[in-house]
């Protein structure tokens, strides 16, 4: 029988691997879909991977070192059971970005700091998924994601189409190397022109046919047995040439600490950008499977494949929505199919690479472009553009930056500009209106419920977007303008304070100016809904002190019936609101006490109490009516 430190030790294992909760009761039947996933996946694989590591300045083989690593360490320690970690454009090119400024592409020292590059990114994410900051990917705007990876969509592909004429390509930024481009069309070699046309035509017309045809891998054979049957290598086309069968042991990279520092800024892009390319899909996947899926788990899994694919001297790599699409319709069930896939790729690895040697590179770069036209979401910056224009903006901005200052600088505008709309919304005083929803006693913006009742002589105001420094300044402003718009009838401001988790210095001590602000009006400051964090810190500053004890309350309904019950001056709209009150927390109380358990005495002492108030205010405006017992 299991002794309960065994089972403690199980549970925390199963926490650690996600792996072994997911196959855990793992059926025979599933093994049949597990496998055709693989299969597709590899079929994938194969082509991208090789197509992906030259993106990455790497020969076509390093796909297979960096692949399978990858497949198995996220499969292990990721938290989606669907999602295929192995290559990434998008990741490989920045991979690119950051070694080609420190060594020459294809060099020894080009090919170590690769692999050191993608244990560093591993290692940061790793790190942040135990540090728990899975919550970054909401800082990171979806708008200006999109920008980002159209962006960098197009500077792969530029970078790609000189392969498919048979030309040189250029240096520079996207429109330097597109000015290149058309400036040596004259050398266009036709040949080559013919075959990278040729596979661009079949993998277009492929997909067409059938969405779960592998065509990248069908183009890749048929442009092989082509090249070889017309001699094409001799004929002027350039071709992979050979490639070395077998695999790599482990090894740590041999890099200096001045090397790991350059490459910092390029690991800590990578780490972000493939935690923001898995998190959406992974999400995703896991809605449609009935399962949930953790931010952290997610920083942990890529964290670990990137340490992978660096020890087996391979480069840094992410998440592919292609393949995992691919993996989920062929109706994977569990990670198995990932682990399955690894295998499979080694056994190419192994056995298989020879026959790579004909592949044209036009091939490849027909395979390339057509992966990431799928990143150029022109349908939705359409939609942003419509929806939104700020929205639009931002990913117009992130797209130009990546275009204009190329990968890395344009991965900085792309963050940049996250966080400056992130901040900015946060600043802007978005102040709601409170007022009664008639037939209730609950409270809503006036903007949107119907006929809103507002309370006489008081101001509810609830601030959206919570009280900290930024906003401090700006919301204490807008409170005051709305005094001055109400007039001289006001008698008190309420302000909710829900959304404030937890407020900073300034923003407490902007609540205290507020209060001296609204004091030489004549009007009272009242707090409700203060969450502890909050209440804590209005203790500590003194701000407690200076508003009152008295003036701080639980519920916006506590508050307004105080301040009637307190109200000097009578007018026709707080007799109603009093007589309906009264009338609606009777209802509420009778049917407390036939409802409310034992333990929740409280609440109904509560509208009893509520009930006692409105009626002294009833009393005072001259009307005798009990309150309810």
């Amino acid at each position: 029988m299991p002794t309960s430190a065994t089972r403690s030790a199980a549970s925390w294992l199963s926490r650690a691997v996600p792996f072994l909760e997911s196959v855990r009761g793992y059926r025979a039947t599933w093994l049949k879909r597990d496998t055709v996933g693989a299969l597709t996946v590899t079929a994938l694989l194969i082509p991208e991977g090789m197509a992906y590591a030259e993106l990455a300045g790497l020969p076509p083989t390093a796909a297979f070192y960096a692949a399978p690593a990858g497949l198995v360490l996220y499969a292990l320690f990721g938290s989606s059971r669907q999602l295929i970690v192995a290559v990434s454009a998008a990741v490989a090119v920045l991979s690119a970005a950051t070694v080609g400024a420190l060594a020459q592409a294809g060099s020894p020292r080009f090919v170590v700091l690769t692999a050191a590059l993608a244990l560093m990114a591993g290692l940061i994410s790793l790190l942040a998924g135990v540090l728990r900051l899975g919550r970054i990917a909401q800082f990171f705007s979806a708008s200006v994601l999109t920008g980002f990876v159209f962006g960098l969509a197009l500077i792969i592909a530029i970078k790609q189409v000189p392969k498919l004429f048979g030309v040189k390509g250029g240096d520079g930024n996207f429109f330097e190397r597109l000015w290149f481009l058309v400036t040596h069309l004259g050398s266009t070699h036709l040949v080559t022109l013919l075959v990278g046309a040729g596979s661009l035509i079949m993998l277009l017309a492929l997909d067409r046919v059938s969405k779960r045809l592998p065509a990248a891998l069908v183009v890749l054979a048929l442009s092989i047995v082509v090249t070889a049957l017309l001699g094409l290598d001799a004929r002027g086309v350039s071709v992979v040439g050979k490639v070395q069968a077998g695999l790599v042991p482990p090894q740590v990279p041999d890099v200096g600490l001045g090397d790991l520092l350059r490459l910092l800024p390029g690991a800590s892009g990578i780490a972000l950008v493939a935690f923001a390319e898995a998190i959406g899909p992974a999400r995703m996947l896991a809605a449609r499977h009935g399962y949930e899926v953790d931010a952290n788990r997610e920083l942990v899994g890529l964290g670990a494949a990137n340490m992978g694919a660096g020890l087996f001297q391979g480069f840094s790599i992410g998440c592919s929505l292609s393949k995992s699409a691919a993996n989920d319709a062929a109706g994977a069930r569990t990670e198995v199919s990932a682990m399955l896939a690894a295998g499979f790729t080694l056994l190419v690895a192994l056995f298989l690479t020879p026959l790579f040697r004909l592949l044209p590179e036009a091939t490849l770069g027909a395979i390339v472009v057509v992966a990431v036209s799928g990143m150029m979401d022109v349908r939705e910056m359409r939609r942003l553009h419509r929806m939104r224009r700020a929205d639009f903006l931002g990913a117009l901005v992130a797209l130009v930056g990546v275009l204009a200052l190329d990968v890395l600088p344009g991965l900085l505008v792309a963050v940049g500009v996250s966080l400056f709309l992130t901040v900015y919304r946060a600043s802007v005083p978005r102040l709601s209106e409170l007022g009664r929803v008639p037939g209730t006693l609950a409270f809503g913006d006036v903007r949107h419920a119907p006929r809103p009742l507002t309370v006489p002589g008081m101001l509810i105001l609830r601030p959206n977007e919570g009280i900290f420094f930024a906003n401090a300044t700006a919301l204490r402003d807008e409170v005051m303008t709305r005094v001055r718009h109400a007039g001289p009838s006001l008698h008190a401001v309420l302000l909710d304070m829900e959304v404030t988790a937890d407020l900073d210095v300034p923003g407490a001590d902007m609540l205290a100016a507020l209060h001296d602000d609204l004091a030489r009006r004549r009007v009272t400051l009242m707090l409700t809904r203060v969450m502890a964090p909050t209440g804590r810190m209005l203790e500590r500053t003194g701000v407690t002190a200076k508003v009152g004890a008295e003036h701080l309350y639980a519920q916006v309904l506590d508050a307004v019936v105080e301040h009637l019950a307190r109200a000097s001056a009578a007018t026709p709209e707080a007799q109603g609101l009093v007589r309906d009150g009264l009338r609606r927390l009777r209802m509420l109380v009778e049917e407390a006490s036939t409802t409310l358990d034992a333990d929740e005495g409280a609440d109904r002492e509560r509208l009893q109490t509520l009930g006692r108030r409105l009626g002294r205010a009833e009393s005072a405006l001259g009307e005798e009516r009990p309150g309810p017992h």
